[in-house]
Parts: C-alpha cells; structure tokens; sequence
C-alpha cells in the first residue's frame, strides 16, 4: 500500500537544525496536534529519554532516529532509509540497552494492524530476542555465558557494563524495520558488529541457526533470514 509522506517532528533537537534539514530534504516541519494529518511524523530525538515517553511511538510517528553525534548528512541517510518502511527505528545501543525497544516496536505495530494477544506476545518475544543479539552480541560484542555458574555470570554482567559504558561500543547503531504486507509483517534487525558466521545458509527457509535465542526466534516467526554476515536478521511474522 502507498505510504503516506513524511513530516518531521524534534525533541531535545536545536529547531534551526530541524528546518535545516527538513529543507535539504524538502520535507515540512510537525510541531503537535492535529495538524500532521494523514502524514506519518518522523521523530528526531537528541536525548535517549524522549524516547522513553509511549505516546511517542503512536500514530502519527511512524519512525524514530537519535540524533546522538551523527552528521546532517548520516541524519539525511537514515531518514531516506525511513521513506521506505512502514516503521523504522534508529538509536544508540547505549538507549536500546535501557529501552524496551521491542515493546515499544510492537505497540506502533498494534496501532496500524489489530493483533491478538497471543500474536502480540509472540511477536514481542521474537524481536526483543533479536534486539538483544544485536546489542550484547553484536554492537557490544559480549561473548555469552559459558555454562550456568556464578562465576560465568559474574563475568559476562562485568563484561556487558564495562563495553555499555564506553562510549565506543555505546554509540554504535541499532536498526529496526518494519514492512506491512497485507496478511504479515517483515521486521529486521541491524547492528554494526563484526558479524558472525551462522550454522545454516543465509536466506534458508525455517532455518534454525545457532543460538538459543535465534532458536527461539525461528520457532516463532514464519521465516527467518540472517543476512549481511549475520549483522542482520529479517523475520517474517503472519497477521
């Protein structure tokens, strides 16, 4: 179905940034009410914590991108990448980490398509299941718990706060899309780690690579894909 055109919408954002590159764009500037229309809103956000609010990730927003350190121009990518999806997140693992990003996804999901309770939850285990590969193994590059003792817990938490507070690791990109087809959704994953080798093809039909996680991942959506050297993950969910 045709997608609506953006506008875009700031928060924590200087506002002659925001005109700045909604001009070099040539797209118009959202400042709240009724006035987006049929539009869908872009949030550009500078602090993690606008991010927190839920009424942010209802109609009209229809993407989401942090605006942390990155340039007019990386702005300007990210939001032509938006144009061609139904829903699109882009933020910093260090506020994917504290953010129910899942939950978040799946609650602007619900508000275009009506879900089960079941579909809901399953579709919410799946993604946060793949969220949190793409932040600890991925983008943090946390190796998992070897074994179930203290000691293995003891280091991988050591792990995941020393590589969550460098600034490094903190800053690397997540990225989550959705496309709406008309009895599914498409949904991926994105990080900027190093990638790994999966156990069963690239683009194989029901395959159920290697991990618990992504196991459990496979046994959820109807299809899964691990893509770009295993940095991205697409997964295809039934309505």
């Amino acid at each position: 179905m045709p997608r609506a055109a953006a506008v875009l919408h700031g928060l924590g954002i200087p506002q002659d940034r925001l005109r700045r590159l909604a001009g070099a764009l040539g797209m118009a500037c959202w400042t709240g009410g009724d006035g987006a229309g049929a539009a869908r809103v872009v949030l550009l956000f500078g602090d993690g914590d606008a991010a927190e609010q839920p009424a942010h990730w209802l109609r009209p927003f229809a993407a989401w991108i942090e605006t942390d350190t990155r340039s007019d121009d990386a702005l300007g990518r990210s939001i032509a990448r938006a144009a061609g999806t139904d829903l699109y997140a882009s933020i910093t693992t260090g506020t994917a980490n504290r953010l129910h990003l899942a939950a978040r996804v799946v609650a602007a999901l619900s508000s275009r398509r009506t879900l089960s309770e079941t579909q809901r939850d399953d579709i919410e285990l799946a993604l946060h299941e793949a969220i949190s590969n793409a932040v600890v193994h991925g983008n943090l590059q946390v190796d998992g718990m070897k074994g179930l003792s203290v000691a293995a817990l003891d280091r991988f938490s050591h792990d995941l706060a020393a590589r969550i507070a460098d600034p490094t690791f903190a800053g690397r990109l997540i990225e989550v899309t959705v496309r709406l087809e008309p009895q599914a959704a498409v949904v991926e994953v994105t990080d900027e780690g190093d990638g790994f080798a999966p156990t069963a093809p690239a683009g194989a039909v029901g395959a159920a690579p290697s991990g618990r996680g992504l196991d459990l991942i496979s046994a959820i959506a109807e299809r899964v894909e691990l893509l770009d050297e295993g940095r991205r993950i697409r997964m295809r969910f039934a309505l």
